[in-house]
């Protein structure tokens, strides 16, 4: 039987193995870079003065980096980001991290947070910081207390506050500059939102969560405070009765918004009413309601309403929207499911993409299609996998549907100026060929390719179901008179 210390001893060297490894990638990562770099700038010797590539087709070398490691090491387009990051800090700005990080003291990702929280510091006190923080951050890991990345940010920001009190403002001014808000897709009809705002701008939103939320509780609605506070963030996507254009002209007068707990509530109620919002709500902000349909109910799937990122809600949602909201103008489009249906000669050797084509192709691939890049497909760049030939575009890659991608901007670049080789698949595959003989693939995600599937899948279930028994032999094996005899009679 093992003991307790033998397993502790295994576990210790076990991460010392792990945290070496964390400094291979890292390490490899900033030689990727520097290979990329050397081949830029080979690249760029051997062009002619005259025709030296404009500004907008050179690739970042630690871009180029990010998009190979995002399928060698099976990551996502942000870890892979900083990855590079990190590698590139380490081996160019942090010595002492460095020297850490290579004899197995710290694990990979604090190193990883370090670095990228420190790519900010300006260099005229990065030296300083980083020992203090590097001091700091060991000194919790012999005591066995990992620190978090909201801690490791804290410690930076006290160390650059006292080395530099006039970098610490611009640091403040400059996130700042980073706020935004963003939705993602979850399980079970739900979805999350991810909001960075300046505390002061959070702080009121959370009172005025919180002051909505104790309104509805204290008149009697029988809800846990969790559910109340998302009900009344809900209830502030509610326009005013009067929104819209004929209420924000010049002639309009708003009238004070009452306050309550000294937050403004504006035109939404507080208390057990917290207005829900609706499809004809939603109207009042001028934009029109578009619902597109895929046509797979005919083939016995099950009806949904699909959202952005793949989150849904139930077809009845939908119907009770439509006979109980309020009032609104809704445009219904049939979308056919079957590959190709909007190809066609005329169009093929068009290079512009009609707008029905375009959108047909972000409702199937959901997201920009380079591996572990998750851009909103609405928020991309629709390109031929073939380039197509102006000139002549017989010889070139046809506009239809399979010959088609999404891509966001910055790897729209890879595939234009970079070295990477693309092939598409008749249903929207994309196999990327790296210069290194590598081959990456990714399938569409969207909603129509999802419709796509489960026609398939209903399609091979029914043709299992009718040439295979319930005990699993073959109902009409090879060779078998599938009519039985036909004799003549005697």
């Amino acid at each position: 039987m093992v003991d307790a210390e033998s397993v502790s001893e295994a576990a210790r060297a076990a991460t010392l193995a792990q945290n070496r490894a964390g400094a291979t990638r890292l390490a490899a990562a900033h030689v990727m870079v520097e290979q990329f770099a050397r081949s830029e700038q080979a690249r760029a010797d051997e062009e002619a003065a005259g025709s030296r590539r404009p500004a907008y087709a050179r690739l970042d070398p630690q871009a180029r980096a990010r998009d190979h490691l995002v399928a060698a090491c099976q990551l996502t387009c942000w870890h892979a980001a900083r990855l590079v990051t990190a590698g590139t800090q380490i081996h160019r700005r942090l010595p002492r991290l460095r020297s850490t990080v290579d004899r197995g003291l710290m694990p990979e990702q604090l190193a990883i947070d370090i670095a990228c929280r420190l790519a900010e510091v300006p260099d005229a006190i990065v030296s300083d910081v980083e020992d203090e923080v590097v001091a700091r951050v060991m000194d919790d890991l012999d005591g066995g207390d990992r620190p978090s990345r909201t801690a490791v940010d804290s410690a930076i920001d006290e160390a650059v506050e006292r080395h530099d009190p006039a970098a610490a403002e611009d640091a403040a001014a400059a996130a700042a500059a980073t706020r935004s808000v963003r939705f993602r897709g979850a399980r079970h009809g739900m979805a999350t939102m991810w909001a960075r705002l300046t505390a002061a701008d959070a702080e009121l939103l959370r009172r005025r969560i919180d002051t909505d939320a104790s309104a509805a509780s204290a008149d009697g609605l029988d809800r846990p405070m969790d559910q109340l506070r998302a009900d009344a963030l809900a209830s502030l996507a509610v326009y005013p009765p009067d929104a819209g254009p004929s209420a924000t002209g010049p002639d309009s007068a708003a009238a004070p918004a009452p306050e309550h707990g000294g937050i403004e509530l504006g035109d939404v109620r507080v208390g057990a009413d917290l207005p829900r919002p609706t499809l004809g709500n939603a109207a009042r902000a001028g934009q029109p309601i578009r619902i597109s349909v895929i046509a797979s109910a005919a083939r016995g799937l099950p009806n949904r309403v699909e959202f952005v990122h793949g989150t849904y809600s139930s077809f009845e949602w939908l119907c009770t929207e439509l006979l109980e909201g309020d009032d609104a103008s809704v445009r219904f489009e049939l979308i056919d499911p079957a590959p190709g249906v909007l190809d066609s000669p005329e169009h093929a050797l068009r290079y512009v993409i009609t707008p029905a084509m375009a959108e047909r192709i972000r409702m199937r691939d959901g997201t920009c299609r380079h591996p572990g890049c998750s851009v909103p497909a609405k928020d991309c760049d629709v390109d031929h996998v073939i380039a197509f030939n102006k000139m002549d575009p017989e010889l070139g890659g046809p506009t239809t549907e399979w010959n088609l991608v999404c891509l966001c901007r910055k790897h729209h670049r890879e595939k234009t100026f970079g070295t990477n080789a693309y092939r598409s698949g008749p249903l929207g595959d994309l196999v990327i060929i790296t210069d290194t003989g590598h081959e990456h693939r990714t399938r569409p995600k969207g909603p129509l390719a999802r419709a796509r599937d489960a026609i398939r899948e209903r399609e091979w279930n029914a043709y299992a179901d009718r040439t295979i028994a319930d005990d699993g032999t073959l109902v009409n094996p090879p060779g078998h008179n599938r009519h039985g005899s036909r004799r003549r009679p005697a």
